[in-house]
């Protein structure tokens, strides 16, 4: 039996598993494990693999995930959330829709500390929607800003999928960090665009609120300074290059913790169930880590990439609609399957591809993780929209499908920019890394 064929096998038993329901972890492991020993042979495979756990297990690089998700963790629980969301609305709730394009900021700012679109949504339905609600918003308008402002958090860092993505693809972390700003800026900018065009066409859809006076918009930056700093004190300390990604990443954790500990926002009790809640996500991304190591080991073993690379360059199309086929893939694995999974499904296969054609990882990294976003909001398992509606029960789920459409053109509109504009993605990081 070839390399090849093995890798062939080796994937079929993966795609078996994965539709049988079996957890990614164990799914990426059994099937890698399976695939090195059709390959090697079962002592030989054994003994090739038998460093690959560790050294998984021992990447520095990987910290970086759980410490970034366990600061957005006391952000929001320490109700720093809440305060962006208030401050945001006294600057901008008075604009046409103000209350949702409060909303698609509010989305930006805790992006910048969650990195979880699906979390964001979340956390954006629990804090705007009942306001909106009692306000008299259509609830196609409201819900929809909100499922639409998801992306924004894979986009603005820190993301845990442009982190996954630098791990799975090899792509600079820092870079990826710096890239992912401009184009989160102009999502929050189109976002926000499409809310006022609706309303300005039917004003029924959202009532006019007061302007806030300029005193009471100064007063409220008094709640939301933690916060901000946060993020400059973490994001500056990369820029400057005082810090590497996980120093900044620790230094974001003791600086959440210490911020609502003097704020008092969280006691013992609370402290310690958000240690829990981060420990068990941290610890289930971790060992998805360890099975897609494996896995990789096999793919490289067996020749898929190399040759799957051959064929795509031997494609008699230009580069360019090689690339949409591969945005259109995302787009599609993206209605079935949360980012993580996306990007350890095929990262690793398509990043070789990518980089034969002559494109720049990083710009394609944020490329994926736009188009993977676009995914999360769509059906049948868009799981921005499905978290969305089910924190807004008496709203039916064809209402808010129905208003996330604006903003799901919208998002493409802007991933199309992107696309043919790589210095929005390129420029802040060769600016910042040469």
């Amino acid at each position: 039996m070839t390399a090849l064929t093995a890798g062939y096998i080796g994937v079929a038993a993966m795609l078996i598993l994965l539709f049988l329901g079996m957890p990614l972890a164990y799914t990426f492991a059994l099937s890698g494990v399976f695939g090195i020993t059709l390959i090697l042979g079962l002592n030989n495979g054994l003994n090739y693999m038998m460093s690959i756990p560790f050294s998984a297990a021992a990447s520095y690089t990987f910290i970086v995930m759980p410490l970034f998700m366990l600061m957005g963790d006391f952000a929001y629980n320490g109700g720093l959330t809440s305060d962006a969301y208030g401050a945001a609305r006294k600057w901008f709730g008075h604009v046409p829709g103000g209350l949702a394009v409060t909303s698609t900021v509010a989305s930006a700012l805790f992006g910048a500390l969650c990195g979880s679109g699906s979390t964001t949504a979340l956390v954006m339905t629990q804090v705007a929607w009942p306001e909106m609600k009692e306000s008299k918003y259509d609830p196609g308008l409201g819900l929809g800003s909100i499922v639409g402002a998801g992306p924004l958090a894979i986009l603005i860092p820190p993301s845990v999928p442009l982190i996954m993505y630098g791990l799975l693809s090899g792509a600079s972390i820092g870079r990826l960090f710096m890239a992912g700003w401009l184009p989160g800026l102009l999502l929050t900018v189109t976002l926000s665009v499409c809310t006022v065009i609706q309303v300005k066409m039917n004003p029924a859809k959202a009532p006019m609120m007061a302007k806030a006076t300029m005193k009471a918009r100064l007063r409220s930056l008094g709640a939301v300074w933690p916060f901000l700093v946060l993020i400059l004190v973490v994001m500056g300390s990369i820029w400057g290059g005082i810090c590497t990604v996980n120093e900044a990443a620790g230094i974001g954790v003791i600086g959440s913790m210490v911020i609502i500990a003097v704020m008092r926002r969280m006691n013992l009790r609370g402290f310690l169930q958000t240690l829990k809640k981060t420990c068990s996500a941290g610890c289930a991304m971790f060992f998805m880590f360890v099975g897609i190591q494996i896995f990789n080991t096999f793919m490289s073993l067996s020749g898929i990439p190399r040759a799957l690379a051959m064929w795509v360059g031997g494609l008699p199309l230009p580069s360019s609609v090689i690339i949409w086929v591969i945005v259109l893939l995302y787009m599609v694995l993206g209605c079935f399957l949360d980012s993580p999974p996306v990007m350890m499904l095929t990262v690793g296969l398509l990043a070789p591809v990518v980089a034969s054609l002559g494109y720049d990882l990083v710009w394609f990294g944020i490329i994926v993780a736009f188009t993977v976003a676009v995914g999360a909001l769509t059906p049948p398992v868009g799981i921005n929209l499905f978290v969305v509606s089910s924190r807004a029960p008496d709203v039916p789920i064809a209402t808010i499908i129905r208003g996330m459409v604006p903003y799901l053109i919208t998002i493409i509109l802007t991933l199309i920019i992107i696309f043919y504009v790589p210095q929005i993605s390129l420029w802040l990081p060769n600016l910042m890394f040469g």
